[in-house]
């Protein structure tokens, strides 16, 4: 697979706005809304701008518009001068609808930082599989940026964007990423390889489509996932489905990330696994080092993750490394 590089961002710069999935807070007396404008300014403060896409503020049922709606967005803001990155609003239940509708070849043509993570790991998958482009596993405007980052870790906020700043203007690589809370080893070893990853129930649904790469793209890789708010079945249906599909027999490690709102799957008298445990179950016939409750995920201040991007891990030391910049 050819890893195709968005260009740098530069103060003063414009960040595209979509909706992929949940719908755009309409009401703007709303929490929800002045949660969207916190991101909004949050963004400025770092020096960009941002436009709204012409179907932003679209409702259709529990997603923001058709899936012809959205991806028109996409597309636009991919095509669009003026626009030098894009970022989702929330996540959701629904991008997967807009995967047919992407441009591709106008994506190719024009490659821009697409920044966001959870539902929007479909979104990602799809462009790094059909152009190569490295994808922002990052920050969602409204959920992160304005809710989540000031809620839950405050202190780590300004070390999030200033991570976010600089994985999208840096031409260096960034290096050494110092862990903004404590990570855990949960099998030693070091590996090297290109990033590629998001949600875990999201990533194990594609498996098999067009929008997913080969198990052979993804020989050497570093696969990192997160999951919230599931049942803990949900992690060993997931990690099963990548066992399968041959996924798990290419990689050279793993990254997981905060897994935070796991529910019990057994019920009264039954015995109920960690995360950790249901995870390492599956994972016990391989042999790659493991580095868990690593910085991205859902209730956390997010360490970027760019899909496609040359890392090292040392499990051992708990170190990861961004060995090259994830744009041009």
């Amino acid at each position: 697979m050819n890893i195709l590089k968005p260009n740098r961002l530069i103060s003063g710069d414009t960040i595209g706005v979509v909706a992929t999935s949940f719908p755009f807070p309409t009401d703007q007396n709303s929490d929800y809304f002045n949660q969207y404008r916190k991101g909004v300014n949050e963004l400025e403060s770092l020096g960009f701008k941002t436009k709204e896409a012409k179907n932003l503020k679209r409702t259709k049922w529990w997603f923001a518009g058709t899936p012809e709606e959205r991806a028109s967005d996409i597309n636009t803001m991919f095509i669009d001068p003026e626009v030098k990155a894009i970022i989702v609003h929330e996540g959701g239940q629904s991008a997967i609808a807009t995967l047919e509708h992407i441009d591709y070849e106008a994506v190719k043509a024009n490659p821009k930082p697409f920044i966001g993570f959870s539902d929007i790991t479909n979104i990602h998958c799809a462009l790094h599989t059909k152009t190569g482009l490295i994808g922002f596993h990052g920050p969602l405007l409204t959920y992160s940026l304005g809710r989540v980052w000031e809620q839950f870790l405050p202190e780590k906020k300004e070390e999030g964007k200033r991570l976010l700043f600089n994985i999208l203007t840096s031409t260096t690589p960034l290096g050494q990423i110092q862990p903004l809370t404590k990570w855990e080893c949960w099998r030693v070893g070091k590996a090297s390889g290109r990033l590629f990853g998001g949600n875990l129930s999201i990533l194990s649904s594609l498996v098999g489509t067009e929008y997913f790469p080969q198990p052979e793209e993804l020989k050497g890789r570093i696969l990192f996932w997160e999951i919230d708010n599931t049942s803990s079945y949900r992690i060993e249906k997931g990690l099963y489905q990548l066992k399968y599909s041959g996924i798990l027999g290419v990689i050279s490690g793993m990254l997981i990330g905060k897994l935070p709102d796991v529910k019990r799957t057994s019920w009264e008298g039954l015995e109920e696994p960690s995360p950790k445990e249901i995870a390492m179950e599956v994972l016990k016939d391989f042999k790659f080092p493991i580095i868990g409750a690593v910085d991205f995920g859902h209730k956390t201040v997010d360490i970027p993750m760019p899909i496609g991007l040359n890392v090292a891990m040392d499990a051992d030391q708990l170190s990861l490394e961004f060995n090259e910049a994830a744009v041009a």
